[in-house]
């Protein structure tokens, strides 16, 4: 995702924090938080947080953190939404050297990450859940992994976070009316919005078809974005249910470079909280994938557009004595994404 005398530093490096927050939480169990935090709420008294003009993240530590458990601490109450079952959190998160409070990498000027507060989220990592869960949007936390904790030679780790979002994770927006009496009928269940595909009747079309279903009034995908969705699959050819978040309870966030050609064309310049059916003929599906199940199949999806994130920037470049720019800046990584592309249930 250098000491200074007071000990707060600006992040040199702003990238988004792909599932950074998430994936640490998940190495490190602790019990449930109580109602302002977990484990050691006392020892992250010296963290605070406080946000620059253009959003960035400035990290105080004033003293030490002398934490020997997993813990957080609520550094602000939010006054926003409450965030509950079911819904998509937006996290802004920022790394932070737990010495010095220099922020190594932050999300806070870029965007943020979506995490779902599912079962699967609460069974796997309760903290993660409660931390969110018992907080509202607005709200700004500390949490605090002291190496012991992480693997023999690892370091202490200090992330803050705010929640700066709470959303339905599914499509909210305008319906469209469908002019287009050969594509399948979709219905949605009212309070899930999980959508149920009519099944196809009559030629498959041969070009890709794209058709609105829930216009968005959200961020545009751009390239190269990491966008996270639901989705539901089936075949023209019967109608059968091939994939789907849905049945699975667990959203798809992936960069189009990594799935079908139909959903990068298809996809592409569409706005957050949009639903979009998809026809998607072999040529531009699975029909480059010898032996593929669906190799030469037909397919119909049903896409929810949750969240997008731009690909990380680069950090700017260093500034030697003369004020000029020298060295290349840092950057991170890409978001991490799946290496599956929307296929068959195995």
């Amino acid at each position: 995702m250098s000491n200074s005398p007071s000990r707060s530093r600006r992040s040199r490096a702003a990238a988004p924090l792909s599932l950074s927050l998430v994936g640490a939480l998940l190495l490190a169990g602790c019990a449930a938080p109580e109602p302002r935090g977990a484990g050691d709420v006392e020892a992250l008294e010296p963290v605070t947080l406080e946000l620059a003009e253009d959003g960035a993240p400035e990290v105080t530590v004033d003293g030490t953190i002398e934490a020997e458990e997993v813990s957080s601490r609520v550094l602000q109450d939010g006054d926003g939404a409450e965030v509950n079952e079911g819904d998509l959190a937006m996290v802004q998160t920022a790394i932070v050297d737990p010495e010095s409070g220099e922020v190594t990498a932050e999300n806070f000027t870029q965007g943020s990450e979506a995490v779902y507060l599912n079962e699967t989220l609460k069974e796997g990592n309760d903290v993660l859940y409660d931390m969110l869960d018992q907080n509202k949007v607005g709200a700004q936390i500390s949490f605090f992994m002291p190496g012991s904790q992480l693997g023999q030679g690892a370091t202490d780790q200090l992330m803050v976070f705010q929640i700066a979002d709470a959303r339905p994770a599914h499509a909210e927006g305008d319906s469209v009316d469908v002019t287009d009496d050969s594509l399948p009928s979709v219905t949605r269940n009212e309070d899930s919005g999980e959508p149920t595909i009519e099944s196809p009747e009559g030629d498959a079309p041969e070009d890709l078809v794209v058709q609105p279903l829930i216009q968005g009034d959200g961020e545009e995908i751009g390239e190269g974005d990491y966008v996270t969705m639901q989705y539901k699959g089936v075949k023209w050819s019967d109608g059968e249910e091939f994939d789907s978040s849905w049945s699975k309870d667990e959203l798809f966030g992936t960069t189009f470079d990594q799935v079908i050609q139909g959903w990068g064309e298809g996809l592409q310049g569409q706005k957050v909280g949009s639903q979009v059916l998809l026809v998607v003929p072999p040529a531009q599906g699975y029909g480059e994938s010898d032996g593929h199940e669906l190799q030469e199949e037909t397919l119909v999806f049903v896409v929810d557009i949750l969240h997008t994130m731009p690909p990380a920037q680069p950090a700017p470049a260093p500034e030697d004595e003369s004020g000029d720019a020298s060295g290349e800046g840092e950057s991170g990584e890409d978001p991490a994404s799946p290496s599956a592309s929307p296929s068959a249930s195995e």
